[in-house]
């Protein structure tokens, strides 16, 4: 099968687009493909990363999307398809739906385009859906592949599109985030933690609609003594200025040992994750459109053996199963604080929620993406079994007990 893959995010820019990008892009070779990927170079050269890739890596001038980049595009994408036969023409975010949508009529390929969440609400704006519409961009050729069921079902209540168009395919997980990372008490001494700290991470920009003032006030709320024994360490970027300023602020106020650690590189997060007892991060929803489509990082935590806590906001409830990988509730401070207390407590209930959630990251692997995007079907019979879309995927023989468990942080 030859693959033509056109994104506007890829490394290095940092983001959830150029992952899933990366991440596919390599499955699909992995299972025999031939794959050509579209990309911006951000003004570097990038030839000797790109070397790496088990794939064909073209790259052309430009950074992260801006309107006046979208002749261009189109002009690119018209050439890069006409070029040669593929069987798969993949629009990978937005900025590249229009161009692909105008280079149709020069393939015979299967049009595919994926929708991550936000853009979706983004793209209603009168002049957005007059251009959707005049380039036929989810036209009848067209297949849509979304990254979880919410961002499926928001996508057919924002457009009128034939419901067998549009799949909802989970994201993947990185064989990197099973891989090998220095002992516990290594890292923890590296961090100055003592062994018997209960250590809970969040790993996420520090952005308001990522929750971390909400995760410091369910922290505050605990008990004295619960909240002098615990860790939370804040890895990712700063966001907006005056969030940031606000969330150190209070952050001095509390006795809990608060750690900004700011952005990290992969390996260092893994080890991180590994000197941890579970992954917190408390999303909330937002008026301003912007949604949060899956949750990338519940999974990497996961693979990590790191049971999450998270709100069921947006496609999170695809990433983390309440009761089975973690705990899942309201985005409201009492459900959180009770919610943390029960983690940092109940040492059971944590090695049970980090099996199902090792589980579930080995289930959603990025072959099986791959596999279920573009229809190939050389997985191993064992991974084909296990692939089936969440919502037709019976409950774990564990499962309803652990939710049992856990009702009333849900209805909290």
């Amino acid at each position: 099968m030859n693959i033509l893959l056109l994104t506007s995010e890829f490394a290095p820019a940092n983001g959830g687009i150029g992952t899933y990008a990366r991440e596919i892009a390599i499955a699909a070779a992995e299972l025999g493909a031939d794959v050509k990927l579209i990309a911006p170079d951000y003004g570097h050269d990038n030839r000797s990363e790109d070397r790496s890739l088990p794939f064909d890596i073209r790259r052309f001038r430009g950074g992260l999307h801006t309107m006046r980049d979208l002749p261009g595009k189109i002009l690119m994408a018209r050439g890069h398809v006409a070029a040669r036969r593929f069987d798969v023409v993949h629009a990978v975010d937005w900025p590249f739906f229009i161009p692909v949508a105008l280079s149709r009529a020069l393939t015979q390929a299967r049009i595919l385009m994926t929708v991550h969440g936000t853009e979706i609400n983004e793209t209603q704006t009168p002049l957005k859906r007059l251009a959707v519409r005049f380039a036929g961009v989810f036209g009848p050729r067209t297949s849509i592949a979304a990254n979880s069921r919410f961002t499926r079902d928001l996508f057919r209540q924002r457009f009128s599109v034939d419901s067998g168009r549009i799949h909802a395919i989970p994201l993947g997980t990185s064989d990197f985030w099973f891989g090998n990372r220095n002992a516990r008490s290594a890292t923890r001494e590296t961090y100055g933690i003592a062994a018997d700290r209960i250590v809970v991470v969040t790993v996420a920009r520090l952005t308001r609609r990522k929750g971390h003032l909400l995760t410091l006030s369910a922290l505050s709320a605990l008990s004295p003594e619960l909240r002098r024994r615990m860790t939370w360490l804040v890895i990712g970027p700063d966001g907006e200025a005056d969030y940031v300023a606000e969330l150190h602020g209070l952050a001095a106020k509390t006795d809990c040992d608060i750690r900004f650690l700011g952005r990290l590189s992969n390996e260092q997060i893994r080890d991180i994750y590994g000197a941890s007892d579970f992954f917190c991060l408390t999303g909330l929803p937002e008026s301003s459109g912007r949604v949060e489509g899956f949750g990338l990082v519940y999974l990497e935590a996961g693979a990590a053996g790191l049971p999450g806590l998270a709100t069921d906001v947006g496609g999170v409830p695809d990433a983390v199963i309440g009761g089975e990988t973690g705990l899942l509730v309201p985005p409201s401070l009492d459900a959180i604080a009770q919610a943390i207390a029960t983690l940092a407590t109940n040492e059971a209930t944590r090695s049970a929620l980090a099996e199902g959630a090792m589980a579930h990251a080995r289930r959603l692997s990025w072959k099986r993406c791959a596999a279920d995007t573009y229809g190939l079907t050389s997985i191993p019979a064992t991974e084909v079994a296990s692939c089936s879309p969440l919502t037709d995927r019976e409950p774990h023989a564990l499962r309803q007990p652990m939710r049992a468990a856990f009702s009333g942080l849900r209805k909290a």
